[in-house]
């Protein structure tokens, strides 16, 4: 019996070690973009910290149904009301590629009163005012970070999230690798070998996407978080000094590389896909089934919307679906699609990770959002990509590029393109095989994102910051970073040299030059 005690003892210790119950943090979770893809890339991640004990305050736009201990959701969905008035996914939808300055300062108004709009909900406020309440993290998505504001109120550290690769500016105040040749902003393509006029071009929108943060966006922002908590509040600049980590669904499978400091952790990689399949709804399973021949799916996302693309492009998918063999399931938006041929189907909502584990799915039609791509990669899907706005146009060209899909642009597409890229896709296996290699290289890790993230996470909470990790580079003044003083100092240097140099000379010159040539006197 005492060799019994003595087993079981120490086993109890190790599981209670192991499953973090001992030291559960409290966590206050913000992902305030109101896009289903935004928040679904991280509910994993919620998920396994809750599963090792830490309490989690989740803000969402799209909370998780059903119930989970240690996590309380704050229902923050009225934010699509917000950003619906502003008639974004109808710009999004139709001409966002071809008007992105209109995007963005429609895209900067509805996000700045959607997130005014948040901060206002009372379940927020009755956080923020509770004198009681208290945090032990801060994890808060930084695509559009007003949400920092909780910083000064919780005095905790901060963790920044990104769905996908973070913006320019955030990488610079992180101390990463910012070249806009190599990593340009967000909207912007670069080819794979730009002449110089795409790399002039590449860098002065990079600096009109900075200066317009630094004038437009962000003292909208601090106009927001000081209505919000309080005159006194640091401006969002500040703010972002005070973030601990970087947390980004980037992985160099699918990215371009980018040399980071230690605090920048990338998780991509299928993080957020579930590994334990669900059933499909029983229409859904079985038009599916009866796909003898193959099925196709096609959807553009939660923030693309098929039944407001324009009249003409959503023709020429009806004529090109009509004349293939296979069956198409279309995630659409309306419940009626005029002239819908007899092989769609259409669905308001799709389970898209379950429908791409359908064996009879041949190609995916994709806006080429990331986590789409993923899921697609995850389950060896090929893809045909018809990006909108955003990173989708770049994501697309690394598709196309890596061999794993076909890249489309939506704005010239026919059907005779269309049907001839539908069924070179299909019939020509190097497009699955290369997503099956692809697949291999994502999995083949020494630990995987969710790994990587819950144990950051934890590092975080167990030393109360991570500023040991902090890039010295980010405390310094801009003309510092990039040399402009030394840059200086040695061309007044070198001038005061050279002109001293040739003055000194010219005057040992004319000295010279006197005494030969001038003559002695005769007598």
């Amino acid at each position: 019996m005492y060799i019994f005690r003595g087993l079981i003892f120490p086993s109890l210790i190790c599981l209670w070690c192991l499953t973090g119950l001992g030291d559960g943090a409290r966590i206050l979770a913000s992902i305030s973009i109101p896009s289903y893809s935004h928040q679904v890339a991280y509910r994993t991640i919620w998920k396994e910290l809750a599963k090792r004990g830490h309490d989690i305050v989740l803000l969402t736009t799209d909370p998780m149904e059903g119930h989970f201990d240690n996590i309380r959701q704050i229902n923050l969905s009225s934010s699509y009301e917000i950003v619906e008035s502003f008639k974004l996914s109808t710009l999004i939808s139709s001409d966002a590629s071809r008007n992105i300055w209109k995007f963005m300062q429609l895209g900067v108004l509805s996000m700045s009163e959607a997130h005014r709009h948040q901060l206002l909900h009372p379940e927020v406020q009755a956080l923020i005012h509770n004198s009681s309440e208290h945090f032990d993290l801060l994890m808060v998505e930084v695509v559009f970070p007003l949400h920092m504001g909780f910083i000064e109120r919780f005095k905790v550290p901060v963790i920044g999230l990104s769905s996908l690769d973070a913006a320019s500016a955030v990488h610079g105040l992180m101390g990463n690798e910012d070249n806009p040749i190599i990593h340009p902003q967000l909207g912007f393509d670069l080819p794979p070998s730009p002449t110089i006029l795409d790399r002039t071009v590449s860098v002065l929108f990079n600096g009109l996407i900075n200066i317009y943060g630094l004038f437009v966006v962000n003292p909208m922002m601090d106009e927001i978080i000081q209505q919000v908590f309080g005159k006194d509040s640091k401006p969002i600049t500040e703010l972002m000094k005070e973030v601990d980590m970087l947390f980004i669904n980037v992985n160099p499978v699918l990215h371009p590389i980018r040399a980071v400091t230690p605090n920048t952790i990338m998780f991509g990689g299928g993080t957020h896909v579930d590994t334990v399949p669900k059933p499909l709804p029983e229409g859904i399973r079985k038009f599916l089934d009866d796909a003898t021949q193959g099925a196709i799916y096609f959807s553009l996302g939660s923030n693309v919307k098929s039944n407001l693309i324009r009249d003409e492009l959503r023709q020429v998918f009806i004529e090109t679906f009509k004349e293939l063999p296979f069956k198409i399931l279309w995630k659409f938006e309306n419940e009626e699609l005029p002239n819908k041929p007899d092989n769609v189907m259409i669905q308001k909502w799709v389970p898209q990770a379950d429908v791409l584990r359908h064996p009879n799915i041949k190609v995916f039609i994709t806006q080429c959002g990331l986590q789409s791509m993923e899921e697609a990669i995850m389950n060896h899907i090929p893809l045909i990509g018809l990006p909108f706005f955003a990173d989708q146009p770049a994501n697309a060209i690394m598709m196309h590029n890596k061999g794993f899909g076909v890249h489309l642009d939506h704005t010239k597409l026919t059907k005779e393109k269309f049907k001839e890229t539908i069924m070179e896709v299909i019939n020509n296996p190097k497009y699955k095989q290369r997503s099956v290699e692809i697949a291999d290289l994502l999995t083949d890790v020494e630990m995987t994102g969710l790994e990587k993230v819950v144990w950051w996470t934890e590092y975080v909470i167990r030393n109360k910051g991570a500023k040991l990790l902090r890039n010295p580079i980010r405390d310094l003044p801009f003309y510092q970073y990039y040399l402009l003083d030394v840059i200086g100092f040695v061309g007044v240097l070198s001038f005061i040299v050279i002109f001293g140099t040739v003055k000194i000379s010219l005057l040992i010159y004319r000295l010279v030059r006197q005494m030969i040539v001038k003559k002695p006197k005769k007598n």
